[in-house]
C-alpha cells in the first residue's frame, strides 16, 4: 500500500515569501478641487503666436451731457466741449506655469497593466489648471479700485446689499445673467440651511449644460460656486460673469496652451514628463468685483 501525503500547502507558499497579491484595476488617485475661480474669467488668445506677451486694455470715461440758455450757446464761449479720459490696463503672462515628474523603466516594468504615464500626465494638467485657478484667486484679492464689504457673518442682506454696491457702479445684472458668489464649504453650508437657498437642480434639469464647476445653487439673485480653496480664508467674492452686456470683468490671457513634452534619459533610465502653460489673469473693470471680508465677532 502506498500512502501519499501532501506537504506543499499555500500556507507553505506564502511562508516561503511568495505572498501572492491582487492589484486592482483603478488606481486610486483622491478627489481634487474644483476650478470654480476660472468660471468667471473671460479667456484670450489672442498673444498666441504673436510677438510679446503683454495685453493692454483700453478703458474710456463716459461723456456727459449738459444744459443751457440759446442765449450762452450762441455766445462768445458758445458749447463746451467735453472729452473721454483713456486709461489702460496691463496684462502681463512673463512667466510659465508647469508640473515635471520622472517614470522609471522599472515602474513600467514592474506594473505593466497600470497606464503609469497615462495617470501622471491626468494629474500633472490638473497641477497645471489649479495653480491657474488659484492665481485668478489671487488676482480677485489683491486687485485696487474692487468693491469692499465686510460683514460679521455672511447673510441674505448682505449678499443683496453688494450686488446693489455693484448696481450703483451700474453693473447692472438685468440682462438675464447673474453674478457668481464664490464661497468656501463653510459658508456654503451656512448658506444651504436658509430657506431663501435655491439648489441647483432645481433650475438646470432642463438644460444641465448652463450649470458650472462648482456650482451648487443660487442665493440673494447669484449663482453660488463652491470651492474648497476658499478653506480657512475670510473672503467671499461676488463678480460679474463673464456672459453678462458689461463683460470682460476679469481677463484670463493665453500665450501657451497645455502642453506636453517628454525626454527619455538612458543613463538614469528614466523619463522625464513636463507639462505647461503660459497664462495669467487680470481684473480690467474693478467694480465688476465685490470682495466681501468675513469677521466673525468672537
Amino acid at each position: 500500500m502506498i500512502t501519499i501525503s501532501e506537504t506543499l500547502s499555500a500556507k507553505t507558499v506564502y511562508d516561503a515569501g511568495f505572498a501572492p497579491y491582487l492589484l486592482y484595476s483603478e488606481v486610486l488617485e483622491g478627489a481634487r478641487r474644483p476650478l470654480s475661480f476660472l468660471e468667471v474669467v473671460t479667456e484670450d488668445f489672442s498673444l498666441i503666436g504673436k510677438d510679446g506677451y503683454m495685453i493692454k486694455f483700453l478703458k474710456l470715461t463716459q461723456l456727459e451731457a449738459t444744459q443751457d440758455q440759446e442765449a450762452d450757446i450762441l455766445g462768445a464761449t458758445g458749447m463746451p466741449a467735453s472729452d473721454k479720459t483713456p486709461t489702460k490696463v496691463d496684462l502681463e503672462i512673463p512667466d510659465a506655469i508647469f508640473s515635471a515628474v520622472q517614470i522609471s523603466d522599472f515602474l513600467l516594468e514592474d506594473q505593466p497593466s497600470v497606464d503609469w504615464v497615462r495617470i501622471h500626465l491626468r494629474n500633472m494638467g490638473s497641477a497645471v489648471m489649479e495653480f491657474l485657478d488659484e492665481l485668478v484667486y489671487k488676482e480677485l484679492r489683491d486687485a485696487s479700485g474692487t468693491i469692499g464689504v465686510s460683514c460679521a457673518s455672511l447673510t441674505f442682506g448682505v449678499v443683496c446689499d453688494s450686488v446693489a454696491e455693484m448696481e450703483n457702479e451700474n453693473f447692472l445684472t438685468g440682462d438675464g445673467t447673474e453674478p457668481f458668489l464664490i464661497l468656501s464649504p463653510a459658508e456654503a453650508s451656512y448658506l444651504m440651511q436658509d430657506t431663501s437657498f435655491v439648489e441647483s437642480r432645481r433650475y438646470t434639469t432642463r438644460d444641465l449644460s448652463r450649470i458650472v464647476e462648482g456650482e451648487i445653487g443660487m442665493y440673494a439673485g447669484c449663482r453660488v460656486l463652491k470651492t474648497s480653496y476658499l478653506k480657512d480664508k475670510s473672503y467671499v467674492f461676488i463678480v460679474y460673469p463673464p456672459t453678462g452686456a458689461l463683460a470682460p470683468v476679469v481677463v484670463l490671457g493665453w500665450k501657451r496652451r497645455l502642453t506636453v513634452k517628454s525626454e527619455y534619459e538612458a543613463v538614469h533610465s528614466y523619463t522625464y514628463y513636463v507639462t505647461s502653460i503660459r497664462a495669467n489673469a487680470k481684473v480690467v473693470q474693478s467694480k465688476g468685483v465685490i470682495k466681501i471680508s468675513v469677521s466673525p465677532t468672537p
